[in-house]
């Protein structure tokens, strides 16, 4: 049996951000936003630009992707 990909990527995101939750509440300093600060030094200027460019960089590629006209499958 193949499993719809909707299903998939919900359950994939939902597991995702259950983690986040319970490490917000179990664990200092171990939720995505606080790990995204350290990876990107972002109380320097050097790290908030590199954050602000890497989001801009997403923004410029997913909102074409997802919001491009797709023909359907016949």
């Amino acid at each position: 049996m193949r499993a719809a990909p909707s299903l998939v990527w919900g359950s994939a995101i939902g597991t995702l951000a259950a983690a986040d939750l319970y490490a917000d509440r179990k664990h200092n300093g171990s939720t995505l936003s606080e790990v995204t600060r350290a990876l990107y030094h972002t109380e320097h200027p050097l790290g908030r630009a590199a954050f602000v460019a890497s989001w801009v960089g997403l923004t410029v590629w997913f909102v074409p992707h997802i919001c491009k006209t797709v023909t359907p499958r016949t």
